[in-house]
């Protein structure tokens, strides 16, 4: 029996590998690029772009979101007025084109053609003119319709999912947001040139979603932190600068790096420092939804108000001159 098990398991392995080899000529960056293009439009797979990719902000391009463009050919006159709706599905996919306005004057020249992200997969026919009318558009080859921007990697023809950074000439990141089939979808986050929080914006598919917080930038010690003196006797008169001299001779040439200042935020909330927030927001759905809350440099509140899929239900000011 031990044998037969045996036996099963190695029959499985040459299967495996037989598998690998033919169709990726053992080659693992073609295995690479295959993983990458199932798992492009994924947030949750091993190794999905999503989690593992990481371009800069000037390899990416932004495409617009469609649009049906019209177009007399005529010499002498032009047509005008015509309005043209796509009709999607569940899915945002275009099951036809309907003529909301035929306009008037329309030639047998007249031309149709959809502008915008992924537009290059739309096939329409002839536009279907009567009387200087549009009243029809037949569509040949079918595309999702993009209602927002959509961002690319350069050069490639579907939608970027990975994450776009920005940084300082000094290594440190500015800003970094996830995207996930062209669509801003997770949390975006902004630092300063010394790696202090500026903001961490949540999103979901494009739209706000979720906690949105912002920061000053400035930092706040612990009360009980007493100045101490270096080794050569220079004084650290706050945990910040205490800090930031300790990481110059941690990291040497990478200081500055977003890796270094982030080992300094770390340790400076870990040794009780803060960053004060300067607002807190919630939304759900690109609206503003739960609370929405200011504080001031010291952490008292200025106001605090309660929103409604939009609608503003409570609204309180905290006058720090009174009482």
């Amino acid at each position: 029996m031990r044998s037969f098990l045996i036996t099963c398991i190695v029959a499985l392995l040459a299967t495996g590998c037989l598998t690998y080899f033919i169709p990726f000529e053992g080659n693992p960056e073609l295995l690479k690029a295959w993983w990458q293009e199932v798992a492009r439009d994924s947030e949750s797979l091993p190794f999905a772009p999503y989690n593992s990719r990481i371009l800069q902000k000037s390899a990416i391009r932004t495409e617009g979101a469609n649009e049906v463009i019209i177009i007399d050919q005529h010499l002498f006159w032009k047509g005008a007025g015509a309005k043209i709706s796509p009709v999607l599905n569940e899915n945002n996919y275009v099951e036809e084109f309907k003529v909301l306005e035929g306009g008037k004057g329309y030639s047998m020249l007249v031309k149709v053609y959809i502008q915008g992200a992924g537009s290059n997969k739309f096939k329409l026919g002839n536009p279907i003119v009567s009387n200087g009318a549009i009243v029809g558009l037949p569509i040949e080859s079918t595309a999702k319709w993009n209602k927002e921007p959509v961002v690319y990697a350069k050069e490639e023809p579907y939608p970027f999912s990975g994450i776009v950074e920005n940084e300082f000439p000094g290594g440190q990141i500015i800003e970094q947001i996830p995207y996930l089939s062209g669509r801003i979808h997770g949390t975006v986050k902004r630092w300063n040139e010394y790696g202090i929080p500026v903001s961490s914006k949540d999103y979901r598919y494009g739209k706000k979603e979720g906690t949105h917080i912002y920061w000053f930038e400035q930092t706040n010690d612990p009360e009980d932190y007493v100045p101490i003196k270096s080794k050569s006797g220079e004084l650290y008169p706050t945990l910040w600068i205490k800090l930031r001299e300790e990481a110059k001779t941690k990291f040497l040439e990478e200081f500055g790096t977003h890796k270094a200042n982030e080992w300094v935020t770390f340790n400076y909330r870990s040794g009780g420092g803060e960053f004060p927030v300067r607002l807190l927001e919630h939304w759900k759905n690109n609206l503003k939804h739960g609370l929405f809350e200011g504080f001031d440099e010291f952490g008292n509140k200025t106001f605090k108000d309660d929103y409604n899929m939009g609608l503003r239900v409570k609204h309180k000011i905290f006058d720090k001159t009174k009482g």
